[in-house]
């Protein structure tokens, strides 16, 4: 397998090592941003690499988002353990609450903040004075759900055949 969520746990928890909960100064919060980032980019991919997607067509995507859950909502989840059970959409990852404290703090409206007029990850969180997204703590937790949820799926996730 070329991703890993074994890769994307340890970016997680490098990021956690860098917190200072009473001083998070900005370039602590860009490290951790960045790092948060990259661990769902790299948990996404290995779903979809696990779900039939090769690596060719996942280095097509690059750092995009927004093409990575396109590719996620045309993956099921191949049962529950329940014998007869039907499967379902990989999507419901999207719907994973981060924190129930922020008004839609869910994994989806996380993933498109740059829809929304965020810095662009990766370069515009790696180069230049300000950076405009969530706080990098609420994205170090939408990366932990995300890998969280990944490792728990990863085994039962497949392509949709069309």
């Amino acid at each position: 397998m070329e991703y890993s969520l074994d890769f994307s746990q340890r970016l997680i928890d490098a990021a956690n090592s860098f917190i200072d909960k009473d001083n998070i100064d900005d370039e602590t919060g860009r490290a951790v941003l960045y790092l948060s980032l990259l661990s769902c980019e790299i948990s996404l991919k290995a779903l979809l690499e696990q779900a039939g997607y090769s690596p060719k067509e996942l280095k097509k995507r690059s750092h995009d988002f927004s093409g990575l859950v396109k590719d996620l909502c045309f993956c099921d989840l191949m049962g529950t353990g329940i014998a007869g059970s039907k499967p379902y959409s990989a999507a419901r990852l999207l719907a994973q609450v981060v924190d129930p404290r922020v008004g839609n703090g869910t994994v989806g409206a996380l993933l498109e903040a740059e829809e929304h007029g965020a810095s662009k990850y990766p370069n515009e969180i790696r180069y230049g004075e300000l950076v405009r997204h969530y706080p990098p703590l609420l994205m170090l937790g939408c990366a932990s759900v995300i890998c969280q949820w990944a490792k728990d799926n990863i085994t039962i996730i497949k392509r949709r055949v069309t």
